[in-house]
This record gives structure tokens, sequence and C-alpha cells, in this order.
């Protein structure tokens, strides 16, 4: 399945395991259905596709408590499309409500991700942010925004829509 409304993947290895199909099947058996990430058992391991990072924390959390050492993750990866032999790159929405304190640093570090501000809203005590910016730019801002604002900040991100490219994806690119 092409899963396009997922953006992201991340594959799951065994280091112990030469065949990593039958370590991907056994932990499809104890992961749960969801509308959020798809799993598919492939012969390089467990591939996991999702709508944005977060929506890998759990499963990634459970194969690291019972796999411990042994579990080998490669970095998360953006999907990029190809409709006729051009590429298209995802483009998602994020919204950030931080305290105003923290609204300078989470202004810089979305300029500096590429990110579109598209509103923004200040009270005394919330500020909330919205905004658009390539998948590929936004890669780790959970863990960049926890960092920023003292781990106070939350933050959303959904797929928007993917918008093509001029040169081909490179990098993290799946």
């Amino acid at each position: 399945m092409l899963h396009s409304e997922f953006p992201v993947e991340r594959l799951a290895q065994m280091a112990s395991n030469p065949f990593q199909i039958g370590f991907a099947r056994q932990v499809m058996r104890m992961l749960s259905p969801s509308d959020l990430i798809a799993y598919e058992a492939t012969r390089d391991g467990l591939l996991m596709r999702a709508q944005n990072e977060e929506a890998l924390a759990k499963p990634v959390a459970l194969l690291r408590d019972i796999y411990h050492d042994d579990l080998v993750l490669p970095p998360p990866r953006v999907r990029y499309m190809s409709l006729g032999n051009r590429p298209y790159e995802p483009i998602m929405l994020l919204r950030v409500r931080t305290a105003p304190r923290y609204r300078n640093a989470v202004r810089e570090d979305l300029a500096v991700r590429e990110a579109l501000l598209l509103e923004e809203h200040t009270r005394p005590s919330v500020c909330v942010l919205r905004a658009e910016a390539p998948m590929r730019k936004l890669l780790g801002y959970g863990e960049a925004l926890s960092a920023l604002s003292g781990g106070t900040a939350l933050h959303w991100i959904w797929l928007d829509r993917y918008v093509p490219m001029d040169d081909p994806p490179g990098g993290r690119a799946a």
C-alpha cells in the first residue's frame, strides 16, 4: 500500500536476527492497529509509516522496552511521492502552544525550518502559532521544541498537501 497520508517512516530491525522479515512479522502481532500508523514486514525489518513522528513514539517505546540494545532504529525519514517523473514533498501544518516568554525562540526556530507563519495569537498566559513547513524540516521538531521551552510547549503536526520539488530529495528521504 502506498499510504500517501503517512509522510514519515521509520525502520525497526533486530541486530541479532539475520531474518528481519521474521522479526517484523513477530512484532506486527504485538502492535495495536491504528489510524495514525501502518506497519509492513519487509526483508529489511519492520517498516512503520505514520502521520507524523509523534505517532511513531508509542510503537518505538514498546519495541525499546522489549528488545533494548538489540533494537536498531535508523532515524525517521520523509516519504516523498513521485508523479510522472517529478518528486513531490509533504507540506505539514503545525500548531504550537507555548508560554509567551518562549514565543521569540519558537518563531526563530520555525524560520530556520523554512516555516511560513500563518497565524499567531498571544495572550498574557499563552501564545499559539500556526505555520506550515516541509516535513523534511520538521523531523526532530518535538525534541527541539521541548528544549526551547523547557518541556512546556505543546505541538501538533499533520499533513496538509504534497507540492512539486525542483530537485530530487536527498538526505533522510524514503
